[in-house]
């Protein structure tokens, strides 16, 4: 068995608890070509944590206001909170909890499937390939908004009307 099928497999596995949990949901695919280095890195980032994922979540409070967050690398565009799976996460539900409170400091509680993607992420020179799993959340928080304490999020702020096209992965 090779990694490339143990990323599959956790993919799998991970799907079949969501769809468990939140009823039928669609699954977009999508393929694209990696260069050899960043191949390898994403392999890597699978050793360490069972599966290339991220998830995020569209996060919403009592009074309809939307959670967004403007990243450094494009300080023009705001974003929903997100981020990469870890090891110690144990699901993307959990990832996509983890991710709001560290981006915006807001607890929240997961309600819904918003998208669902699996990236075929293919070696752009040897017959090789394996899967990213994304999922984007709905869910319900309260509370302050306020940037991270580092250098990945500029800004995190509540929109009573938010901007009619904002960054998403969905």
């Amino acid at each position: 068995m090779t990694t490339e099928d143990d990323a599959r497999r956790a993919i799998d596995t991970e799907l079949g608890r969501l769809h468990e949990r939140f009823g039928a949901f669609d699954v977009t695919e999508t393929i694209v070509e990696n260069d050899p280095d960043f191949y390898e890195h994403g392999l890597d980032h699978v050793h360490r944590t069972g599966m290339l994922a991220d998830a995020g979540a569209l996060v919403r409070d009592r009074r309809d206001r939307t959670l967004l967050v403007r990243h450094p690398a494009a300080p023009e565009t705001w974003t929903m909170p997100g981020g990469g799976h870890e090891a110690g996460d144990g699901s993307l539900v959990a990832t996509a909890i983890r991710e709001v409170r560290e981006e915006t400091v807001v607890r929240c509680t997961i309600t819904d499937i918003r998208s669902a993607r699996i990236t075929t992420i293919e070696h752009r020179d040897e017959q090789r390939s394996y899967p990213m799993l994304t999922v984007m959340f709905v869910a319900r928080g309260e509370g302050s908004a306020s940037a991270a304490e580092d250098e990945e999020i500029l800004e995190a702020q509540w929109f009573a009307d938010p901007p009619d096209e904002f960054g998403n992965n969905d």
